[in-house]
């Protein structure tokens, strides 16, 4: 089960995409429907980790990798993320939850 909101982390790529929660994903043919690659995941605000390769009706279905990430590491990605949006002061931002730092990410989005 995802704890929404998630990120999806695409291989060898600092862009993050923010997916707020399941009726986003459902809703969003982009994030469903998608050719990921075997290296593509999706985090969730536990910082659980999640395959996108698993299609069931031609739909993705995130699948538990049993695998988590620690918040410092989530920051990381998020600061890479930030400095490859142009975003300055990139060292200075810090989260105290996995899921503010994907709020992060969403604001980066909005802007």
């Amino acid at each position: 089960m995802i704890n929404w909101p998630a990120i999806i982390k695409h291989a060898d790529d600092a862009e993050l995409v923010y997916v707020a929660d399941q009726s986003a994903w459902d809703n969003d043919a982009d994030l469903h429907s998608f050719e990921y690659d075997e290296s593509d995941y999706l985090i969730d605000a536990s910082g659980n980790t999640f395959s996108l390769t698993t299609r069931v009706n031609q739909f993705i279905m995130p699948e538990p990798r049993n695998q988590a990430i620690a918040l410092l590491d989530i920051l990381g990605l998020v600061k890479a993320h930030a400095a490859q949006q142009g975003s300055c002061c990139v060292a200075k931002l810090y989260a105290p939850t996995i899921a503010e730092a994907f709020n992060i990410v969403a604001s980066l989005q909005e802007s």
